[in-house]
């Protein structure tokens, strides 16, 4: 006696694919050959195409992220560079514009902080 049966793994539905196998299988040798062949070709291909699909997809949200950075604010970077009292050699500095948006917004949120006040505006 041959007991035959397949059981299919996980949640969610079966794709195309599987249920066109096991219905390739149930046929006879001929068609079920034939037929499972051309499934295996279409399968390729409609995997790859959702690749495709799938990075067509994320190339469009990187242009969108790309546009809301160009968009933003961007930080500067200031450079000064002043004589020394050793000859040859120069006094430099290097401001980073963030530091100076932290340094004016300091007082204020502190301000905010301290406060007695606990209504969210």
């Amino acid at each position: 006696m041959k007991v035959e049966f397949e059981k299919q793994f996980g949640k969610g539905t079966d794709p195309w694919y599987a249920k066109a196998e096991r219905w390739a299988k149930k046929q006879r040798f001929p068609i079920s050959f034939l037929v499972l062949g051309l499934i295996s070709a279409l399968k390729e291909q409609w995997i790859e195409t959702k690749i495709h699909n799938e990075m067509r997809t994320v190339d469009a949200d990187v242009e969108k992220i790309h546009e809301i950075w160009d968009k933003e604010e961007k930080p500067t970077t200031t450079f000064v560079s002043k004589p020394s009292v050793i000859k040859g050699l120069d006094d430099m500095e290097l401001f980073y514009d963030a530091y100076k948006r932290a340094a004016n917004d300091h007082d204020d949120v502190m301000k905010e902080l301290n406060s007695t006040d606990d209504t969210v505006e």
